[in-house]
């Protein structure tokens, strides 16, 4: 059995935040943002939003960067291949915050589906 300095050490290696971590990281926090940029600007386009309201952009570009993280740390964990990642990573970066309610909806599914055995 591991101890827990061996598993600390292997968690500083080889985590989402390590060195050897941060350049893909960064690379997808960018693409989501990119995305997040792209939902922005179809909202501006369609006339949901104004052009220069801050709040609005910072909000959408912050959502979507949480979002396509968490997609990439996902994908990272079922060891998805990186294109499929990257596309993962800018669709749901451009969704937003209707990919948190997609992905909260399947979890829900799943859990009443573990409730009923």
């Amino acid at each position: 059995m591991a101890s827990e300095v061996e598993v600390a050490k292997t968690v500083v290696e080889n985590g989402p935040l390590s060195a050897k971590s941060l350049i893909p990281t960064l690379w997808m926090l960018g693409i989501a943002t990119a995305g997040g940029l792209i939902n922005f600007y179809g909202k501006y386009r369609s006339g949901k939003v104004r052009a220069f309201n801050l709040t609005e952009l910072i909000g959408e570009i912050v959502i979507s960067a949480a979002v396509g993280l968490l997609t990439f740390w996902i994908c990272r964990g079922f060891a998805v291949n990186e294109w499929l990642t990257a596309a993962g990573v800018a669709i749901s970066g451009h969704m937003g915050a209707r990919a948190i309610m997609l992905l909260e909806n399947a979890l829900a599914k799943k859990a009443d589906t573990w409730a009923a055995r």
